[in-house]
């Protein structure tokens, strides 16, 4: 079974456990018979609204040729020159894919033909590459390798890891090294990379981390000392996994990420935000999407914050969907306000 494979079996592993440990297996039989747009768009009872407001699923299985119940995961945005959204995204037993938003407003797409990466390639996130064109970083194996392309659509992988599991620290405790591979570039032109350790199917939910490397090149990398979010994290030491990262216009640094315990320590389960001004050390976090993971951000065209981000149903399969949130740096100044 590869990493991505691995994943995707933690995900519904988790989705059973919670769902079933909250007694709402009656209303995810109800909302499959409900026509599929609405069942994806309808929360579960009581489930309270985050930061972020929900536009609805973007993509599934059908849209890829993906056998209903089975992953479509793991969407990654590229902002393309015409304003328009490429999405690339995990798609079970074809490796990466992509689709194409109709218009600049990112909230219809049409799957493109062919593959952008092989089946056995997972947990994509594109990044300008500083030579020109796009990397792909994805994980594969042990550990985060990446590939490049000038159009967006032909990738060439590249020799070797550019983190391995030994490398993250995360020997003996995860299936790979890294879920959700985010890089941002530094004000002094250094690249900082976010990563989390990697669920492993059959395990309870929770007890996740997200580390941080540095890099000039997007090549070579090393792993920063100490925890970002997570146990062991100074200060938000919930369970973290997956995360975005999304430089804001003050130079602070927004981590998207999500925090699962499986219905333990009172916490709402979901999609939060933290926001840091050295990128390195967080203290508040913001709850923005109930029950979602995988999350990806982009700033639009016209400046709004698009969230992609994926959900499992066991008999639906995985689906890419959308929502729109508020600036981070906005919600993390009226946190500080709140706790004054």
């Amino acid at each position: 079974m590869t990493a991505p494979q691995y994943h995707q079996r933690s995900v519904l592993d988790h989705q059973r456990s919670v769902l079933a440990h909250r007694g709402r297996v009656a209303f995810v039989l109800a909302a499959l018979c409900l026509p599929p747009s609405a069942a994806a768009q309808m929360p579960p009872p009581e489930s309270p609204a985050g930061a972020c407001t929900i536009v609805g699923p973007l993509l599934g299985p059908s849209d890829f040729g993906v056998r209903a119940g089975q992953p479509v995961a793991d969407a990654t945005a590229a902002l393309l020159p015409d304003g328009r959204v490429r999405l690339y995204v995990f798609a079970q037993g074809r490796g990466v894919v992509s689709a194409i938003s109709v218009a600049p407003d990112g909230a219809s797409f049409t799957p493109e033909a062919g593959n952008r990466l092989p089946d056995g390639s997972g947990m994509p996130r594109v990044v300008a590459n500083p030579s020109g064109g796009w990397r792909l970083f994805f994980i594969s194996g042990d550990g985060i390798r990446s590939a490049v392309s000038t159009d967006g659509l032909t990738f060439t992988i590249e020799n070797g890891f550019r983190i391995t599991k030994e490398a993250a620290g995360f020997t003996g405790t995860t299936v790979s090294a890294t879920s959700g591979a985010a890089v941002i570039r530094l004000a002094d032109g250094r690249y900082r990379m976010y990563f989390s350790d990697l669920p492993r199917p059959g395990d309870p939910p929770g007890g996740h981390r997200i580390k941080s490397a540095v890099s000039r090149d997007q090549l070579t990398w090393t792993v920063e000392a100490g925890i970002r979010i997570g146990p062991g994290a100074p200060v938000l030491t919930d369970s973290a996994e997956h995360p975005f990262a999304l430089v804001n216009p003050d130079g602070s640094t927004t981590v998207y990420y999500g925090k699962f315990a499986g219905g333990g320590g009172g916490a709402i389960e979901g999609l939060y935000h933290s926001t840091s001004a050295d990128g390195l050390t967080f203290q508040q976090e913001t709850y923005d999407v109930f029950f979602g993971n995988d999350p990806d951000v982009v700033r639009l065209a016209d400046g709004t914050v698009a969230l992609y981000y994926g959900q499992f149903d066991p008999q639906v399969g995985g689906t890419i969907n959308l929502a729109h949130c508020p600036e981070p740096t906005a919600a993390a100044a009226s946190s500080r306000r709140g706790a004054w």
